[in-house]
């Protein structure tokens, strides 16, 4: 939007001359990405035998244009690269040379910002389920982030607008904790970051994950071979992911995870290996059942117990495995504290 304001320079003799000038800024806000600049707009209102605009800014900056013989009424305009992003304040000096040799200088402010439109993005492993929280990466400090939550039957969770003016730092992403009004199963976590500019970019996260409740199959001592008499338990739990992916499957893109853990008896490198091809073992049964779902998996050995003991301990709740679907992300949580994941 093109904005003006009339400067009438008034002579300091009694007067029946006057002279005018129309002044104004193509726009507050260019995007130097897409070559735009600052522009000022310059209409006199007479025959002037010649004029000068001045254009100055903190730091040095200047810029200056002769303009001979001047016609009244014709819009000239005036561009220039902005000395340093953001906002900038303009002072614009115009001298004006009439024919009968009379002179006068009129001034004015400006300010007009330079800056391109915010961009965000949540980089997936930055997603805590446990805090709710994640990083806002954006190309330079948002002022404030807007945030809806939603649950995975579409129940509103949480609404929250934060500012963030006073702590988001240029080049670094902004940690961020999602509200939570409501107790529910998160699906999507819709966010709108700001800036001081008037720009806005939305992105948006899908934290959806699901635990699927079991019986853990009991596996033969230092052994990762699936017995008959346990199978049915791992189908009991086949049975239930199923039904999960079909009741979010229209939501969202399923995918499996399987973490595999043991006790304390012998070594941590012995039982990670162990746990590792146990969790392997529990996802080629599962994908032999034939359901075209991503299934991937990983051992965390003894590092993340169930329950605390000793080391050399043999503890059955320590000896299990976890299946998480999520909506594609890896789980990130302190049942899975690395993302290692292996697909099958």
């Amino acid at each position: 939007m093109k904005l003006f304001a009339l400067l009438t320079a008034l002579l300091l003799v009694p007067a029946t001359a006057h002279a005018g000038v129309f002044l104004g800024m193509d726009q507050e806000l260019v995007d130097p990405t897409k070559g735009e600049k600052p522009t000022l707009i310059v209409s006199f209102d007479e025959k002037l035998y010649r004029a000068h605009v001045t254009v100055t800014a903190d730091g040095g900056f200047k810029k200056e244009w002769a303009i001979p013989s001047v016609v009244a009424g014709k819009d000239l305009r005036y561009s220039w690269s902005p000395p340093k992003p953001g906002e900038v304040m303009y002072e614009v000096a115009i001298e004006m040379v009439r024919k009968d040799g009379s002179s006068e200088t009129l001034e004015d402010i400006f300010f007009c910002s330079a800056a391109s439109p915010i961009t965000a993005t949540i980089p997936p492993l930055s997603v805590d389920l446990e805090t709710r929280s994640f990083d806002l990466v954006t190309n330079h400090a948002p002022s404030m982030v807007e945030m809806k939550v939603l649950s995975d039957t579409m129940e509103v969770l949480g609404e929250e607008t934060i500012d963030v003016a006073g702590t988001a730092v240029s080049g670094q992403a902004t940690r961020v904790v999602w509200p939570e009004d409501k107790k529910g199963n998160v699906l999507r976590v819709s966010v709108t970051a700001h800036d001081a500019f008037g720009y806005y970019s939305e992105v948006e996260i899908i934290p959806w994950s699901l635990t699927i409740p079991h019986e853990d199959v009991i596996f033969p001592s230092g052994k990762h071979d699936i017995l008959p008499e346990e199978a049915p338990k791992a189908d009991i739990a086949w049975s239930r992911i199923e039904d999960a992916v079909k009741k979010y499957g229209e939501l969202v893109q399923v995918t499996l995870y399987i973490g595999g853990y043991t006790d304390t008896v012998g070594d941590g490198g012995s039982n990670q290996g162990l746990s590792e091809r146990r969790a392997r073992a529990l996802a080629e049964y599962f994908k032999a059942k034939g359901k075209s779902i991503g299934i991937f998996y990983q051992g965390f050995g003894e590092s993340v117990l169930a329950k605390k003991t000793g080391d050399g301990v043999d503890e059955a709740a320590n000896r299990r495995a976890v299946y998480v679907l999520t909506a594609g992300p890896p789980p990130r949580s302190s049942e899975t504290p690395r993302a290692n994941w292996k697909k099958l």
